[in-house]
């Protein structure tokens, strides 16, 4: 009896700091779309730099970037259904970005992406780079205080209930 005990509460512990690692991972993937965003920048200033391509062709030319394929692939869907730019963006942008503060970014970059020349396109693009830069340095910088924060709370809040469960 007292072997299920122990071992109930060690499963309670290991359940705690899973949670705490499913919170890490959270951030985690964070990172990596802001990663991904930036890349998905500098490619689009490439092609619009040397291409001038409309914006359907620019969204097919660009690869490597597998968390923004998706809502590239559903952008470029809803504008050959006829929906403008910003529409097709902010709906794709809805779909797959689900923090909040990461759907206000992406969609501002939609509000004003495709209205100008190839020079004022570049120049946005770089505005919008640099403002994700940013966003991701205070990411990493809340990823490396809080990813310890989260194991550590599972850790603690997982003993704590084994504890008190016993």
């Amino acid at each position: 009896m007292l072997y299920l005990k122990i071992g109930g509460g060690l499963l309670l512990a290991v359940c705690g700091v899973l949670a705490g690692c499913y919170g890490a991972g959270r951030l985690k993937t964070r990172l990596n779309f802001y990663e991904q965003y930036i890349r998905f920048l500098t490619q689009a200033a490439s092609v619009i730099g040397y291409t001038a391509a409309d914006v359907p062709t620019l969204f097919e030319s660009i690869h490597g970037v597998p968390l923004m394929e998706p809502l590239l692939q559903l952008a470029v869907q809803r504008m050959e259904a006829g929906e403008s730019f910003s529409e097709a963006w902010q709906a794709a942008v809805r779909r797959y970005v689900p923090h909040k503060s990461d759907r206000q970014l992406l969609c501002s970059f939609g509000e004003t992406f495709g209205t100008d020349n190839c020079s004022g396109e570049l120049a946005k693009l770089s505005l919008h780079r640099d403002t994700a830069l940013r966003q991701q340095s205070d990411l990493w910088q809340d990823y490396k205080t809080k990813c310890k924060l989260y194991r550590l709370v599972g850790l603690f809040g997982g003993t704590l209930t084994a504890v008190l469960l016993l």
